[in-house]
């Protein structure tokens, strides 16, 4: 039967052969004595065995000398008795000297000495205290192979080095295999392989495991069940924490306050907050009160709804019940009315926090600069930040610095957001890439390019890498400020930096030749992407098509819309209105109007651009029926009239047979930017009539 059990061991996939475990308890040196050994010297083992045990006996262990007479004397030919060695392995291991206890055993091993039962557990021990739990698994064949019986404890001790490893599925192998050698498993088991699997967010193995052990006779308990409703609840699972919950009431299992508040919390951050007030009830018909984490959670969960306001009722009543709020509390409070736009609220509870002596986090000031970043309030802030310097608790780094760079830079602020950069740089708090991707961004768009060049020289000069964003940024900041040679430049140096020019970054060059006339080389650029494993986008077709065709080069548009279909890039209802509108503009009204019926078939909706260009080419033609079968498809789908659309159909209407009944005719459209909610015929009519013209329009 041993046998059989060994053989499945060391087949597993799981488990690591003997060399691996040799290479491990292996030092440079042979394991075998290097000298002959002589066992007829009885008087001088005995002697070395006292020693030994003398050094590492209370009440003064003296575990590393022992080890040195130890490896002495077994240099020397003197070897300690089998139970000498094993005692020192066990009382190594006892009191945590887990290099020591391999080194011994490795020695004892090697000279032959055969392993006690509590050697093979201290050598277990110590492989998982160094996290090396798969290597002790062959080390339970050891045992086994000696005729000692695998226990719960050393299982669970492997598990959970495994579990704390993140090695899920080699820890439910391994148990797998241990439950095979007919270890029954205990609570603890249950807990530990519970808790990995529902953090590896395998909830429903991590449930048929306990149903699973609940046969083998582990019955969950109150431990197993609040560890798993906690998991569930914090990541959502609120319905199935809830389940579990009335089942555990259903075996008469008494909740601890710590499963109701995972329930309290878990239903009010996900909006359920009358199934947190039903939980909060049945709390306490149990006869347990609320306590700070209760009530922190509502505040969180409210705050976290956009219901700070009630939350702030909340926090009341939690200090009127004798609660004193802890900082968490305070914190998600303070952001919370932050958040929802009650800056001077939250500040006035910020500064109550401090005088209390509830310390902020460094997450909450970063928390609540970028909050604030986001509402465009960089002043308030800023009023932060500098709270956080002269206070001194948590000192401001990289990320939090560029959270208010960021901000500012996006309010244009560009000086303000170098002078917290320079403030970085004189409290040696050294900017990432991101900070000076931000910098240089704003410079750029501000047209500050000497300035941008300062920041890039600097970042080169910290032997901070640009990425790939840097790059796509400055090329496109330099075409579009109209410096197409210098975005080249760039352009290259992406290569000198072992990376590839992205969609973005050829897109940006395409557009800025085309801009510039400069069709062929965009052309050159856009067949050169593939070359480079770049695969043009929507966006890429875009800019040729409606470039071909300015050229006049309508041929090439054509295969260029049969190229995306090919290539599978769909087109966007910019191609369409491309399109559509080249096709008006030559004179191709069929191949317009066939255009706008595939727009539409591929379930894109037409905007007045594309109902401009329509009805100018229309009224070329002197289409009249068309203009005005035209003119009602727009008003049926809702098109909103501006200024220019407007004029577009005022032109059209001028220059209409004068037989026609316009009134009539002529639907009722919506208008933009106007106090009415519609313009109509006469209204149009109206503006169409010049002042003391002589001009009679048929009404």
């Amino acid at each position: 039967m041993t046998n059989v059990i060994m053989k499945s061991l060391f087949k597993s996939p799981l488990i690591y052969h003997r060399s691996a475990l040799s290479k491990l308890f292996s030092s440079s040196t042979s394991l075998s004595p290097s000298i002959d050994v002589d066992y007829a010297d009885n008087d001088a083992i005995i002697n070395l065995d006292s020693q030994l045990k003398q050094l590492l006996e209370k009440p003064n262990p003296q575990f590393e000398d022992a080890v040195l007479l130890f490896e002495r004397s077994a240099d020397s030919g003197r070897i300690p008795s089998s139970s000498t060695c094993n005692f020192m392995v066990e009382k190594l291991g006892r009191n945590n000297k887990y290099n020591l206890v391999l080194q011994v055993y490795r020695r004892m091993t090697g000279i032959g000495l055969k392993s006690w039962f509590l050697s093979y557990g201290a050598v277990i021990e110590s492989l998982v205290h160094f996290e090396n739990p798969e290597y002790a698994i062959p080390v339970f064949g050891l045992i086994i192979k000696n005729g000692f019986s695998v226990n719960t404890y050393l299982v669970n001790l492997v598990l959970k080095g495994m579990c704390h490893k993140s090695m899920v599925d080699d820890a439910m192998s391994f148990f797998r295999q241990a439950s095979g050698f007919g270890v029954a498993p205990d609570k603890v088991t249950l807990n530990t392989l519970t808790n990995q699997l529902f953090k590896s967010t395998k909830w429903d193995e991590g449930l048929s495991l306990m149903y699973e052990m609940e046969e083998l006779g582990c019955t969950p308990g109150l431990s197993t069940y609040s560890l798993m409703i906690s998991h569930l609840c914090r990541n959502g699972k609120i319905e199935k924490g809830k389940e579990l919950f009335d089942e555990m009431m259903s075996k008469g299992i008494t909740p601890s306050i710590e499963i109701y508040n995972s329930l309290v919390h878990g239903f009010s951050k996900n909006g359920k907050f009358q199934e947190a007030m039903d939980i909060l009830t049945d709390m306490m018909e149990q006869g347990i009160l609320p306590d700070v984490v209760t009530y922190t959670g509502l505040i969180d969960g409210l705050c976290h709804n956009g219901k700070a306001k009630k939350a702030f009722d909340i926090f009341n009543v939690m200090i009127e019940r004798g609660q004193e709020p802890n900082n968490i509390a305070y914190m998600h409070l303070v952001l919370g009315l932050c958040k929802e736009g009650s800056v001077i609220d939250g500040f006035k509870l910020l500064k109550t926090m401090i005088q209390k002596e509830k310390k902020p986090t460094k997450k909450f000031y970063d928390n609540l600069i970028r909050e604030l970043c986001d509402q465009r309030k960089v002043d308030d802030a800023l009023v932060l930040y500098n709270m956080m310097i002269s206070r001194r608790e948590v000192k401001p780094d990289v990320k939090t610095h560029n959270f208010l760079i960021q901000g500012l830079c996006k309010e244009n602020l560009i000086s303000e957001a170098e002078d917290i950069h320079q403030k970085m740089l004189r409290h040696e708090v050294y900017g990432n890439v991101v900070t000076y991707n931000v910098l240089l961004d704003a410079y750029l768009r501000n047209g500050e390019i000497e300035e941008a060049m300062v920041i890039w020289k600097q970042m080169l000069q910290l032997k901070l890498s640009p990425n790939s964003y840097t790059f796509s940024l400055i090329i496109n900041g330099f075409c579009k400020l109209g410096m197409i040679n210098i975005a080249k430049g760039f352009f290259v140096k992406i290569k000198k930096h072992d990376l590839k020019p992205d969609v973005c970054d050829y897109n940006a060059l395409m557009l800025a030749l085309c801009t510039e006339g400069s069709f062929e080389q965009a052309t050159n650029l856009f067949q050169e992407m593939e070359n480079n494993d770049c695969k043009p986008d929507v966006t890429s077709f875009n800019i040729i098509i409606d470039s071909s065709f300015k050229t006049g080069n309508v041929e090439y548009t054509s295969k260029l819309f049969l190229m995306m279909r090919e290539k599978g890039v769909e087109p966007d209802v910019y191609t369409f209105s491309i399109l559509i509108n080249r096709y008006c503009k030559i004179g191709e009204l069929e191949e317009a109007r066939n255009m706008l019926k595939t727009m539409v078939s591929r379930g894109f909706v037409p905007d007045k651009y594309v109902y401009d260009s329509l009805l100018k080419a229309l009224c070329e033609k002197g289409e009249t029926d068309e203009i005005f079968k035209l003119l009602r498809e727009m008003a049926k789908k809702g098109i909103a009239l501006d200024s220019k659309l407007t004029s577009t159909i005022m032109t059209c209407l001028c220059n209409t047979s004068e037989d026609i009944d316009l009134m009539e005719h002529l639907p009722k459209f919506s208008q933009e930017k106007s106090e009415k909610a519609s313009i109509s015929c006469s209204d149009l009519l109206e503006k169409l009539q010049p002042p003391n013209s002589d001009l009679q329009l048929v009404t």
